[in-house]
């Protein structure tokens, strides 16, 4: 197996640069000065044609083809790990090394861009590297090879094996769900307040709490920490070092404390990988979509159940007496679970959010297929936020400029979101019916059986499945809208008293 043991090393050579990429990445986030945008820039672009050209070069293609002869005399893991890095290898193949440090140095820029973009809450300052960003995606989905829709060769770098095709009769399906589920809470509104959610709140009491609550959810800042950055996001360099992000609003309770457990989900994936997938291609998750479905499982399944507010929310009102003196359990459970269209994709809740990601799929489909120029996102984008959501942004930093995701080239990533809100649904069934005690062990702030079946029935696998094959291991059927819309339409029906 000596073919199989230079693939482990060149896997473990790739890996470190891209730790080494996502350390610079990560403190250009958080902690880098302004002026430092272009040499940023220019290393990252270095360090990613490094990575595709150890990933490419004549040495990595000979190993490949020796450990395909090799494939039968592995282990079935060993093959598993052996496979994913041939897909990525296969794929980057493809690739010019030129196109690859273009579209590294254009995402730092565009970052930058975006950044100022927003906050001047206008679009053009950003529309130029966007353009070149989409130029560049849609080249690379045509060198990738032929595909029904030019989109689903850029969806399959965060859900391998899904399509235009599999992925829209499901939106469509929940699209329809949703607003037959919102045209049956509207006129319930008024019955749930949550103006508690926008009183003063001490930013440094605020980051405290929520880490209070993430350490005890399971995240282990022993091989973790917890920064501010402009976006929230979890970024890992390895199992023992994952870094969260969040942001804090004094006068918005929801910002830091739902967003750093949705972060630490997320951080906990990482944390959980199996150690024999360490420095591998294998040694993340098994897709964006599944990593949602991890960050999305502690953020709403968990910490927006009144079953865990049974157990935090004391702790809560000792570290905020004045602002919930007035409230209790039960008042806290439906604030926090209001549901109503609003502007904002981060902040919107469980039930409406779906419906802003549909329309960001749409949009960057159709930016690829051709058929919508960069210059009109902001009038297509208000046109369908008011169509889906009866709701039109008053700026650009309000709509189109409040995701980042498409300044790091991140076209195929949005489904991903919603596609983890379906896993989770999923997931959370099959793991009522091995642990029917579940609702109570939250009650009881007892976490670790739950992380502990995530790490059994997901973490441990890294990416030695695809996210279909790992959902019809966990619930016994393939992906599907139904698990989801029955959990938050009886969600829906508590919180609003129907």
């Amino acid at each position: 197996m000596q073919a199989f043991q230079r693939l482990t090393d060149k896997m473990h050579l790739i890996t470190d640069l891209g730790a080494a990429a996502a350390v610079l990445g990560w403190d250009q986030e958080t902690y880098m000065p302004d002026g430092a945008v272009a040499g940023r820039a220019e290393q990252l672009a270095t360090l990613s044609s490094f990575i595709h050209q150890h990933t490419t070069n004549a040495d990595t293609v000979a190993i490949v083809e020796e450990v395909k002869k090799e494939l039968p005399l592995l282990t079935t893991r060993q093959q598993l790990v052996a496979q994913t890095f041939i897909r990525d290898h296969d794929r980057s193949l493809k690739l010019p090394s030129e196109l690859v440090e273009e579209q590294a140095r254009t995402a730092s820029m565009a970052q930058d861009a975006w950044k100022r973009a927003r906050s001047a809450s206008d679009f053009t300052i950003f529309e130029p590297l966007l353009a070149k960003t989409v130029d560049l995606k849609r080249r690379e989905a045509e060198i990738v090879g032929p595909a029904k829709h030019l989109y689903d060769n850029l969806l399959d770098s965060f859900e391998p094996g899904l399509t235009v095709d599999v992925i829209t009769p499901i939106f469509d399906r929940l699209r329809t769900g949703t607003v037959a589920l919102l045209s049956e809470i509207t006129p319930r509104q008024q019955d749930v307040n949550d103006d508690v959610l926008y009183r003063s709140y001490n930013p440094d009491a605020q980051l405290a709490s929520a880490t209070r609550i993430i350490k005890t959810l399971g995240f282990d800042m022993n091989t973790g920490r917890v920064d501010l950055s402009a976006h929230p996001f979890c970024t890992s360099f390895g199992s023992t070092d994952v870094r969260l992000t969040t942001r804090i609003r004094e006068n918005d309770l929801r910002s830091c404390l739902f967003g750093l457990i949705h972060e630490a989900g997320h951080g906990m994936y990482e944390q959980g990988i199996g150690n024999d997938l360490a420095r591998t291609f294998s040694g993340q998750g098994a897709s964006m979509g599944i990593h949602e479905s991890q960050s999305l499982f502690w953020e709403n399944v968990v910490a927006r159940s009144e079953e865990f507010w049974n157990w935090a929310f004391p702790h809560l009102r000792d570290t905020f007496p004045e602002q919930l003196k007035d409230q209790d359990v039960r008042s806290f459970y439906r604030a926090i679970n209001k549901m109503r269209p609003s502007l904002n994709r981060v902040e919107s809740d469980e039930l409406t959010y779906n419906l802003h990601i549909i329309l960001r799929f749409e949009i960057e489909r159709d930016l690829i297929a051709g058929t919508m120029e960069v210059r009109d996102i902001p009038k297509r984008w208000n046109e369908k936020m008011e169509e889906a959501l009866g709701v039109v942004p008053a700026n650009d930093a309000e709509g189109c400029l409040q995701d980042v995701h498409w300044s790091f080239g991140g076209l195929g990533y949005f489904p991903s979101y919603t596609l983890g809100k379906l896993y989770a649904a999923m997931e959370w069934n099959a793991m009522q019916v091995t642990m029917p005690d579940v609702r109570d062990r939250i009650a009881n702030g007892d976490f670790a059986p739950i992380l502990g079946w995530l790490r059994e029935h997901v973490h441990s696998y890294g990416r030695t499945e695809t996210p279909q094959e790992m959902i019809q291991r966990i619930s016994g059927r393939p992906l599907t809208e139904v698990d989801f819309l029955t959990y938050v339409g009886a969600k829906a029906r508590n919180v609003y008293g129907i």
